[in-house]
């Protein structure tokens, strides 16, 4: 009688795990079996880096739209040039924080976060740029880092799909201060030393002023670092050697 117990008892152990796994939609690999089973998010099939909220007064359009990409708008409302200058922003941020989480080795693309509802083990990369604040500045002062040079930030979210809802992975505020590991340090390397971003233009003629579309790219790579930090932790990429790293 006691031998029937056992296996009784491991029959349901086992199809208690299949219920899980199967219902978690996910493919059952290593990753995805430990996230399921406390061992940390699973490792995504894809990265979405999708809009990201522009705060009111962050960028005015004189500031941001450059004169000659206005000119070719011709006559356009207030509201039309605002999304114009949304749509560029977005677009600099979008590809400077693309192109870094690719080098760094995580499978990034531009998107819209909605595309992906439903999706198993896709991560959603997305946030608000803001201007920076007191206390900001005060955080910094209290962890005893150098003042924030920049009067723009952002603040960013990792969530990811799975078992048909969306759990928030990571949260921050993109000038903490936090010294990226050797995999961030490396994708910076290759991103700064490829050839000049072609970001928010049509054709040789671009969106943004030159100092508010290197701002967007600031943005977008000193995120994508953070997220990288995050993809070492998890398991997600591997840290490069040393060697790699200088």
């Amino acid at each position: 009688m006691a031998r029937i117990d056992v296996v009784l008892h491991r029959a349901c152990v086992a199809i208690t795990a299949g219920l899980v796994l199967s219902s978690a939609g996910c493919a059952t690999n290593g990753a995805n079996v430990a996230s399921f089973f406390g061992g940390g998010p699973a490792k995504p099939k894809s990265v979405v880096v999708s809009d990201f909220e522009l705060a009111p007064g962050t960028v005015s359009v004189d500031g941001g739209l450059a004169p000659s990409y206005r000119r070719k708008l011709g006559k356009v409302t207030p509201d039309q040039l605002k999304a114009e200058l949304n749509t560029a922003v977005n677009e600099a941020v979008a590809e400077s924080m693309v192109a870094t989480l690719t080098d760094g080795g995580l499978p990034a693309t531009a998107g819209s976060g909605e595309a992906v509802d439903g999706e198993c083990c896709s991560v959603v990369v997305s946030g608000r740029i803001r201007k920076v604040d007191n206390k900001d500045q005060m955080k910094r002062r209290l962890s005893g880092l150098a003042p924030i040079k920049n009067n723009v930030t952002a603040e960013v979210k990792l969530s990811q799909e799975a078992s048909g809802a969306r759990k928030e992975l990571l949260a921050f505020v993109g000038d903490d201060g936090v010294k990226p590991p050797a995999a961030a340090n490396v994708a910076s390397s290759a991103t700064a030393n490829a050839a000049p971003a072609t970001t928010a233009s049509t054709g040789s003629e671009t969106k943004l002023t030159l100092s508010v579309a290197a701002e967007a790219r600031r943005i977008g790579k000193v995120s994508a670092n953070r997220i990288l930090a995050f993809a070492v932790e998890q398991g997600w990429i591997a840290k490069p050697s040393q060697s790699a790293a200088n």
